[in-house]
């Protein structure tokens, strides 16, 4: 039976301190996340989606409140969080393969028991054929889902994820939350993914929360109706286009500026 507490946020806040200035970024946070769920956090660039992120983390102190993960309150990176970041970060002397298992190495653990792990991952996002490649062989959705790899290789519990897809071309991101949707089916994580797409938020997600103005809270937490497995033409279904707009003008509301939206 899964845990529908799993990931717990309770009042949290972040304010940053220079000098004399204090900013207040993330303001009375409240959330849940069941096991096994995949949770969207929505809002445009700079409204504290991603600090909220990185202190669920456990990258980031939270000011106030409290975040438990598993019933354990998180006071750091614990080994069973999966993260993937914006830039791929893969070292750039080693093979796609070996960035992979580069986890495993830092955690002294034995790479040759991973290392079928390692190439059934990366065959299963496409780079079955790419494994002795270094990254500057890679194109830039390549090297994210190499990154991916890497951020399950180890098996985590939660995988946390910060705008994976924002630098890439509109076309390979689409391809990429194909990918990430295709993953999930078989890996099943306990999923926090942000985004200032409302798109991908909406394909990827069984729940989007949507993050106000700053100090941000939640504005709104949606579930979305669609069964998975997702597939790429669920996009063009009316449906689809009425829960982006829907959730496009509650951003808009909460931070009063209409068509600053990203779609």
């Amino acid at each position: 039976m899964t845990d529908p507490h799993f990931i717990r946020v309770k009042d949290v806040a972040k304010t940053y301190v220079t000098g004399a200035t204090e900013v207040e970024a993330v303001a009375h946070v409240d959330f849940d996340v069941a096991e096994g769920e995949f949770v969207s956090i929505l809002g445009p660039s700079g409204c504290g989606k991603s600090t909220l992120l990185m202190m669920c983390a456990g990258l980031e102190p939270a000011s106030e409140g409290a975040i438990a993960i598993g019933g354990k309150p998180v006071s750091g990176p614990r080994r069973e969080f999966g993260l993937i970041f914006q830039d791929a970060t893969l070292l750039p002397w080693k093979s796609a393969l070996e960035n992979v298992l580069f986890p495993i190495e830092m955690m002294k653990l034995d790479k040759s028991a991973y290392r079928a792990r390692a190439i059934g991952l990366l065959e299963q996002v496409g780079l079955g054929d790419f494994l002795a490649k270094r990254p500057s062989e890679l194109s830039g959705g390549m090297r994210q889902r190499v990154a991916i790899c890497r951020a399950l290789i180890h098996d985590p519990s939660v995988l946390m994820m910060d705008e994976p897809f924002s630098a890439l071309d509109a076309i390979t991101r689409d391809e990429m939350n194909e990918a990430l949707a295709r993953i999930w089916e078989t890996q099943r994580k306990t999923g926090l993914f942000v985004t200032h797409s409302i798109r991908e938020a909406v394909f990827l997600a069984d729940r989007v929360l949507v993050m106000s103005g700053r100090p941000s809270t939640i504005a709104l937490d949606f579930r979305v109706p669609f069964a998975r497995p997702r597939r790429p033409e669920l996009v063009e279904d009316p449906e689809f286009a009425r829960i982006c707009a829907m959730l496009k003008r509650t951003i808009e509301d909460g931070y009063g500026r209409a068509g600053k939206t990203a779609a």
